[in-house]
This record gives C-alpha cells, sequence and structure tokens, in this order.
C-alpha cells in the first residue's frame, strides 16, 4: 500500500483575503510537500488544476486558488531527479461548467506536458470534478485507489467543513487498518503516526 496525501498543496496561502477566510475547510495538509515525503512516508501527491479567470493555469481547491503551475514544477524537478517512487494523482479541479469550457484544453496540455516531462514521475487519473465519469486525460498509470478523509466519509458533520477534527481521530486507524488499494489517501498525513 502506498500512502497518499489528498490535496496535497493546501499548506499554501490562498491568492486573496476572501479565500483566506474560507482555507479552514480548503485545507486538507499543514506540512509541506517535501516534508510529506520525507518524514510522513508519503509516495503518492495529489494535485489540483484549473485555469484562473485570467486564463493561466493554477492549483487549486474548492474556492480557494494557491499559486501558478510553476511551483508545481519546481517540486516535480526536484522528484525527477532524486525519486523514481512517486505518484501524482492530477485532477481537473474544473466545478462548474464555466470553468470547465474555460480550462479543458490547458488542462489536457498541461497532462501531455507533465507526462512527457517527467518520465520517471508515476502521473494517473486526468479526472475533472464537474463531470467525473468523464476522462479529461488518460494517463499511462491507473492505479486502484482508497480516499479516506472527512468529505467522503460517514458521518460528514462538521468534520466535512473542518476536515482536521476528522483526521485527529481517525488517521491513526486508517493507517493501520491500511487498504487492499494500490494507494490510500487521506489528509493531514502528520497526524496518526
Amino acid at each position: 500500500m502506498i500512502l497518499g496525501s489528498h490535496n496535497s498543496l493546501s499548506y499554501l496561502k490562498p491568492k486573496t483575503w476572501w479565500q483566506r477566510l474560507f482555507s479552514f475547510a480548503a485545507r486538507c495538509q499543514e506540512v509541506d510537500i517535501y516534508s510529506q515525503y520525507l518524514y510522513y512516508n508519503v509516495k503518492c501527491f495529489d494535485i489540483r488544476l484549473r485555469t484562473n479567470k485570467k486564463g493561466k493555469l493554477v492549483i487549486a481547491h474548492g474556492l480557494c486558488e494557491y499559486c501558478t503551475i510553476d511551483y508545481l514544477l519546481l517540486i516535480l524537478n526536484y522528484f525527477a531527479a532524486t525519486r523514481d517512487d512517486i505518484y501524482i494523482r492530477v485532477l481537473f479541479e474544473a466545478r462548474n461548467k464555466k470553468q470547465y469550457e474555460r480550462g479543458l484544453e490547458k488542462f489536457k496540455d498541461a497532462c501531455k506536458y507533465l507526462e512527457e516531462t517527467y518520465p520517471t514521475l508515476k502521473f494517473w487519473c486526468g479526472r475533472n470534478l464537474y463531470k467525473w465519469e468523464d476522462l479529461s486525460y488518460e494517463f499511462k498509470y491507473n492505479p486502484t485507489c482508497e480516499e479516506k478523509y472527512s468529505s467522503v466519509c460517514k458521518p460528514r458533520l462538521i468534520d466535512d467543513w473542518y476536515p482536521k477534527w476528522f483526521a485527529k481521530r481517525n488517521n491513526k486507524q486508517i493507517i493501520e487498518q491500511g487498504t487492499d488499494k494500490d494507494i490510500l489517501l487521506i489528509d493531514f498525513v502528520n497526524y496518526g503516526h
């Protein structure tokens, strides 16, 4: 079983002041991606991309936009040069028709670029959040994945708004229980070890 972090880059600071007001609900990690790998044995990272209103590809989750794809490329350069055991789940963070139509081609181009530029990294998924069943890009890898965090587990009460609570209470047991799937994605990987 490979341990993965859900919304791996959500530790970043949102771009605008109003996004920061809601960041507690969008934040799924609080340690940087290098620490996730080095200290918590995370070998699968969940990356969310979409285009902003200016048409630039950005890292995002829900209402929050964090930074341009350039930051992601720095991370990938590091992993590609030093590791061969990294999986990267790439999702198109389009949550409505406008975001979907505005960014679909840029998302596809970005996926193709990532796969060609970083052949030692194992990219997978290629789905979008607006039309989950429609594959936006088909990667070579297709591992099985179990997701265990507040927004997919029941009951989804206050935990869905403040995912750290769920992680603090459940991560240790979730990690110990493991999964028969290839990858286990969790929030707040620093809890439960």
